[in-house]
């Protein structure tokens, strides 16, 4: 049997696929685990007929359905060590760059969670994913535009200052002109 981690990314990477593509995950992922139609809509809150509608393709599936479905797969943790958890959303290279995983804020205990994604899709994922784990959400503002679509979660774009863009403008120059000689 699939592990409940598995099953969401395989969820949310077939929706990304289609339609037709999430309707047959959906479906031999309920028969792996002997879940009816009933079982599904008892345990997501989605309306039995909307289910129905959606995986006989009469009806496109809404985001807030696609959600409440992930959601229903999704493990159930209650245990928490710190007041705020914040997923932080970027490529493996800038997370690897930040070292603190645990801050004291105004008081709060406050836990940052790393979700590494090598693309816009890997975004997406990653914030469906975090949607369940953490309390906000920091990227980069070229995906914050994107991820607000799909979470309901607040997000935060990551704030680029000159000294950032500077840097980034030196490293490149010097790439540049290693090229040239």
């Amino acid at each position: 049997m699939q592990e409940e981690h598995d099953v969401c990314a395989d969820l949310i990477a077939s929706a990304l696929t289609s339609n037709q593509a999430f309707i047959g995950s959906l479906k031999s992922i309920m028969r792996q685990r002997g879940l009816s139609m009933k079982d599904l809509s008892d345990g997501s809150g989605i309306p039995l007929s909307t289910l129905n509608k959606a995986i006989s393709e009469e009806r496109d599936l809404r985001l807030s359905t696609l959600r409440q479905i992930i959601n229903y797969f999704r493990p159930k943790s209650n245990v928490r060590e710190s007041d705020i958890v914040v997923g932080l959303i970027a490529a493996r290279s800038s997370l690897d760059k930040f070292s603190k995983r645990n801050i004291e804020f105004n008081g709060r205990r406050v836990s940052v969670k790393e979700y590494p994604a090598p693309d816009i899709e890997g975004a997406i994922i990653s914030a469906i994913r975090a949607e369940r784990e953490v309390d906000g959400i920091v990227c980069a503002s070229i995906v914050a535009s994107i991820i607000e679509k799909f979470v309901t979660l607040p997000i935060m774009a990551i704030n680029i200052d000159e000294s950032n863009i500077m840097a980034s403008i030196s490293t490149l120059i010097e790439k540049i002109t290693s090229k040239c000689k």
